[in-house]
């Protein structure tokens, strides 16, 4: 299939094919982004489901997949005879990071993802100016019979 004639048409094919969202490739491709999220999604999903966008789409991505050539299957099969060699002289260390370095460069294998977290933990120093007491706290925190309200 040859080039599509609508230049944002095939723009948003070739966003897809490289693995961004349909909202974004939409976006990518040129059209407003100033719609509320629900319009775009909706109007990205429109441009997706057209014949020629998604055949377009479809041949990007086989395109793709011939290119890259390699499959995960073919790289446990590698890493298995490295494997086995490695049991037989005892040093093929080379190889298998030769493998590991063919996953990493087809994005199989990632080196270290970052979690971004907010711990919250107690002050160690009070940070109000007014401290409790030991009486207000025993009054406060100390076990109760089950019939007497909380203050």
């Amino acid at each position: 299939m040859p080039v599509l004639s609508n230049p944002r048409y095939e723009r948003f094919a070739q966003g897809v094919a490289k693995g961004k969202s349909q909202h974004e490739a939409y976006v990518y491709a040129g059209y407003p982004k100033q719609q509320d999220p629900v319009n775009l999604r909706s109007s990205a999903s429109t441009v997706a489901r057209r014949p020629e966008v998604a055949a377009r789409i479809q041949e990007l991505q086989d395109k793709q997949a011939k290119r890259i050539g390699v499959t995960v299957d073919q790289l446990l099969e590698e890493l298995q005879l490295f494997a086995n060699l490695a049991r037989q002289i005892k040093q093929p260390s080379a190889g298998v990071g030769a493998v590991l370095a063919k996953a990493k460069l087809l994005g199989l294998i990632t080196d270290k993802v970052e979690i971004g977290a907010n711990v919250r933990k107690p002050a160690k120093a009070p940070t109000d100016a007014k401290q409790m007491t030991l009486a207000e706290w025993h009054e406060k925190f100390s076990p109760r019979p089950p019939d007497q309200p909380l203050q």
